[in-house]
């Protein structure tokens, strides 16, 4: 696509389309997953008037989704150094809890670029269908304040062992992030359920999140069987004919 196939717009119109484009992408991508969405379905969501706008601003769907991916780490790392450095100043945590409630209240996403409850969602389809771009961009992006907060959890458990709480922090974070992801569907569809309304599903989420933290372990001996592999079944020799 190239600048003289698209109309004479404005800066202001450039700025609109690249918006509403992005709004689009991330709602149908929260719906229905990044897979399973084309190019050309966002752009007539977005309402583009041209079908090369998404490659003309974002070079290809890849290029969109990393970019909602810096939009959403930047925003959740700037509410979590907000939270951390409140936490800082009352002198640090006290608790693993203390720790995961900055994670996971501290971005409010209703105050967000894009407002709509589609955040989670979409990370979630993006990390469960695309777990190497996420790990890549993180690599990149370095997202400090995140691992701080990680790091302030990993301090408060010395007595667990290391690759215990290592892999606790990633079923942690899959845990959190399905549960938003959950809540944001159910915030979508508008009807009602008790089981979002009968209690504080955020409040719910930091206690649990912090129960899987905190929990004991067995013995690390045996926390970790042999894998046993697949017995290979010898064919039967093919009869001469």
């Amino acid at each position: 696509m190239r600048f003289n196939d698209l109309p004479i717009v404005d800066a202001e119109d450039r700025t609109e389309t690249r918006r509403s484009i992005k709004v689009a992408a991330r709602r149908l991508f929260a719906e229905r997953g990044v897979e399973a969405v084309t190019v050309r379905e966002i752009v007539a969501a977005a309402g583009a008037k041209n079908g090369g706008s998404l490659n003309y601003y974002f070079k290809s769907k890849e290029g969109l989704i990393l970019e909602l991916l810096t939009d959403l780490f930047r925003e959740s790392s700037s509410a979590w150094l907000e939270g951390l450095t409140s936490l800082e100043k009352r002198g640090g945590a006290q608790s693993v809890r203390d720790v995961v409630e900055v994670i996971v209240l501290a971005p409010d996403t209703t105050k967000f670029s894009d407002s709509a409850p589609t955040s989670s969602r979409f990370l979630a389809s993006v990390l469960f269908t695309r777990r190497k771009m996420i790990t890549d961009f993180l690599e990149q992006m370095n997202f400090s304040v995140f691992g701080r907060l990680l790091q302030y959890i990993e301090e408060m458990n010395p007595d667990v062992p290391g690759p215990i709480m290592r892999q606790r922090l990633i079923y942690f974070a899959w845990y959190v992030l399905s549960v938003r992801a959950a809540y944001e569907t159910w915030i979508a569809s508008r009807k009602r359920s008790e089981i979002w309304s009968g209690y504080d599903p955020l409040l719910n989420l930091v206690e649990t999140a912090t129960g899987l933290l905190e929990a004991g372990y067995s013995d690390t001996e045996r926390a970790a069987p042999p894998v046993k592999k697949p017995r290979r079944t010898r064919r039967a020799p093919i009869p001469a004919k």
